[in-house]
């Protein structure tokens, strides 16, 4: 178990970005590609989500700043309660 935790503690703030990424152009697909229009629960989960994913671009492009979850938990938390 051990392992495994290292594993992701080393790891973390790439797939962090990465389902930030994965969850923002998948909402902008299925809204401005497949037309689907999202509902107004739904806007607010993006507009907590889309920062996300600039916010861990950034941690990464500043070497895994480790700060980062000061300022990403937050928002995820809000939008977590919102879900």
């Amino acid at each position: 178990m051990n392992k495994y935790l290292k594993l992701l503690s080393k790891y973390a703030i790439y797939i962090a970005f990465l389902q930030a990424w994965t969850a923002t152009l998948g909402s902008l697909y299925f809204s401005e590609v497949r037309g689907l229009v999202p509902c107004i629960l739904c806007w607010y989960q993006r507009i907590l989500m889309y920062p996300l994913a600039i916010i861990f671009a950034v941690a990464l492009f500043r070497h895994k700043d480790k700060n980062v979850a000061y300022y990403a938990l937050p928002l995820s938390i809000i939008g977590a309660i919102i879900a």
